[in-house]
């Protein structure tokens, strides 16, 4: 017996070494180069390096500082400490990647945490399997990139442990779910949207439903996290907005958002369905996954109450996204919740994952036709959702991707003095060289989602870039290219003197 047990703690071992260098190789392997930097990612740097080097938390272009913009897409959770660490060590992208590495690693713990409070530590593990691996969540890129949507995550995930603990929460535990769920608000704005109308839901569903929790379980977490929100939206227009009246820097955070929330367009609400019942979603179970939700959430007792506030989560971030423009990743939150509730359904399903494997070696499956099914079920969809993409991801990180940035930034630095003017609207180049930069301003930005997505005038023409400064260099990169907003008959008066991937390098005819 002694021995059989030592054979299995080896065997433990052994998985949880292939684990750790497995996640190593998922989240570090080429991550300067996989996903290539790009600009959301760029212009998110640029306020991270400033608040790094100048004290100042802000965007900067060579006119000087530009208030709101990427100083709100993503929160202080994420741009702080990766400002402390370019202090530390640098001003570089794979180490603010590394930053969301690390949010992403306790990303994975606290999403274990929440699939414990409704699965078996098998079907738990599953889950977290489903979550790293499946292409419509997108974990492992959103894990390699600085943006807000993992570390937003995990506040909302450590919140939602706590808060769904079975028994009474202690005034400490409440207090620590408002702050969590207040961080996951600031951190990403658009969580502060279905996050603070999910509690306040969840309230009215336990009084009018469950009836198992008193006031004071919704009332401290909501007011926490609203004031904090609110705290940081009131810094966003005064302190951080320019300095004047408050209708404008309302007007220039509408424009920072590029109007993509709150459309209610059908065409965009049913590609934002069609994205959410495709096979690239959980196999296909994702309304299957709601259903299943809200049938165990109909319980008027404790566990159907943590069905029934999981569910309020799913259907108010669901309802925010297919409100919206339709970016995928604007449906993370969404899909990162229901993949508990989609492993849940398949484990119910079949029995328990813990059961079938019993059977499994049991070979029980062979003279059980019902066991076969839920065998040749299971099989099935653990073949489309894992095995099937698994492939595609791995050579994603061996291939896709590129350092041309690094080598762009390479070019410059031995080739163009540092007092020259680039003009570009690559932004990922002012985090790998300190050159002076002038780059389209934020407005042009929602004119060119508008007329990407709504059929407006193209962003060229209400952006002319000579109209702004005369720089002695234009850099054309992927950014400019997609929105076409340097046509060739505003070049005329420069020459292309390098291109590097797709990065094209202009210098002025004259100088």
């Amino acid at each position: 017996m002694d021995r059989i047990i030592r054979d299995r703690s080896w065997i433990r071992y052994l998985l949880v070494i292939f684990a750790a260098l497995f996640l190593g190789f998922i989240f570090l392997y080429r991550l300067d180069e996989y996903p290539a930097p790009w600009f959301d990612e760029g212009s998110h740097l640029h306020v991270a390096k400033n608040f790094a080097l100048n004290g100042v938390y802000a965007d900067y272009s060579s006119e000087g500082i530009r208030y709101l913009g990427p100083a709100i897409g993503v929160g202080p959770t994420v741009l702080v400490p990766i400002a402390a660490a370019f202090r530390a060590f640098g001003v570089s992208i794979p180490l603010a990647r590394i930053v969301i590495v690390v949010y992403s690693l306790l990303g994975l713990v606290a999403f274990s945490l929440v699939a414990l409070r409704f699965l078996s530590r098998p079907t738990a593990l599953l889950a977290v399997i489903v979550l790293l691996l499946s292409p419509g969540i997108d974990y492992l890129y959103y894990s390699r990139t600085v943006l807000g949507e993992v570390p937003g995550l995990f506040f909302l995930l450590f919140g939602l442990w706590i808060w769904l603990k079975p028994g009474t929460r202690t005034l400490i535990e409440q207090v620590a779910v408002g702050i969590l769920m207040g961080l996951a608000c600031i951190t990403k704005n658009q969580f502060a949207v279905f996050t603070l109308l999910s509690i306040f839901l969840a309230w009215i569903a336990d009084l009018a439903w469950y009836r198992q929790r008193g006031w004071r379980d919704f009332i401290m977490p909501m007011s926490i996290a609203g004031l904090m929100f609110s705290a940081w939206i009131y810094i966003v227009l005064f302190a951080l907005g320019e300095p004047g009246a408050m209708s404008d820097n309302l007007a220039d955070l509408r424009a920072a958002s590029a109007g993509a929330f709150f459309i209610f367009d059908i065409a965009f609400i049913r590609r934002a369905v069609e994205f959410l019942i495709s096979v690239n979603v959980l196999g296909g179970l994702f309304i299957p996954a709601l259903l299943y939700g809200v049938v165990r959430g109909l319980k008027r007792d404790e566990s159907g109450q943590r069905f029934g506030i999981l569910m309020i989560f799913v259907i108010t971030s669901t309802s925010l996204f297919v409100t919206s423009i339709g970016w995928p990743r604007y449906a993370f939150g969404t899909v990162v919740m229901v993949t508990i509730l989609a492993v849940g359904l398949v484990s119910d399903l079949i029995g328990g994952v813990h059961d079938l494997w019993l059977s499994l070696r049991r070979r029980v499956f062979i003279d059980d036709p019902d066991r076969m099914a839920k065998m040749v079920l299971v099989t099935g969809w653990f073949f489309a959702t894992i095995l099937l993409p698994l492939y595609p991801r791995v050579t994603s990180l061996l291939w896709d991707g590129n350092g041309d940035v690094y080598a762009v930034g390479s070019y410059l630095e031995t080739t163009v003095a540092q007092d020259a003017l680039i003009e570009t609207w690559e932004p990922e180049l002012g985090t790998v060289t300190d050159h002076r930069y002038h780059y389209p301003p934020q407005i042009v930005l929602a004119n060119a989602v508008a007329a990407e997505w709504f059929q407006a005038p193209p962003a060229r023409a209400s952006y002319d870039f000579r109209d702004y400064v005369d720089p002695d260099y234009v850099i054309i990169g992927p950014f400019g290219k997609y929105t076409g907003i340097y046509p060739p008959e505003r070049l005329l008066a420069y020459e292309l003197i390098q291109s590097i991937g797709a990065y094209d390098v202009y210098r002025h005819r004259h100088r």
